[in-house]
């Protein structure tokens, strides 16, 4: 094993086991500050966290069936939510992320969230890049059409192309 996947390695041990310190710090501290529309607002960023991740998956073996049905082994999944935004898993991370720091309302689990979540911009950066090693081209094309997390122009650009492939019809 080189040092990069050593890295990698220990990054990933280090991030579980900081979500766990999030998800024990959030039970532990269930709503201490005592705000409960703060909880509401939680719970159902929560809920969306949790659709996010399941949906993105969902894509993504999806996007791979069909491209070991075509002879590659890994393939770029642009289809499902991955036709929104690049990265769904991550924003649904982050969902869930944000969701745990109002649920406890507490300020470990806001410090513990602020690591989480920039520790997951900093894996994004990195699977940017080897998405780009790994695809070329096509990859860049992809950054081009698809924001990374933003869901709001993620829609809203979806919606453009519709039209605009719509037209040249």
């Amino acid at each position: 094993m080189d040092k990069e996947n050593i890295g990698h390695l220990i990054g990933h041990i280090f991030y579980i086991a900081l979500y766990g310190v999030l998800i024990i710090s959030t039970i532990i501290l269930y709503n201490s500050a005592n705000l409960v529309a703060l909880l509401y607002v939680g719970w159902i960023t929560l809920a969306f966290g949790v659709i996010f991740l399941l949906w993105s998956s969902q894509s993504r073996k999806k996007g791979r069936v069909l491209g070991e049905k075509s002879g590659m082994k890994e393939t770029l999944v642009e289809s499902g939510l991955y036709a929104i935004i690049r990265h769904p898993e991550f924003l649904g991370h982050i969902l869930i992320i944000f969701a745990l720091v109002f649920i406890a309302q507490h300020w470990v689990s806001l410090i513990t969230g602020t690591v989480l979540i920039l520790l997951l911009y900093l894996a994004m950066l990195e699977e940017e890049k080897r998405d780009i090693k790994k695809f070329g081209d096509a990859y860049k094309d992809y950054i081009k059409r698809v924001p990374k997390i933003n869901l709001l122009a993620g829609v809203i650009r979806k919606m453009y192309f519709k039209k605009e492939n719509e037209k040249g019809r």
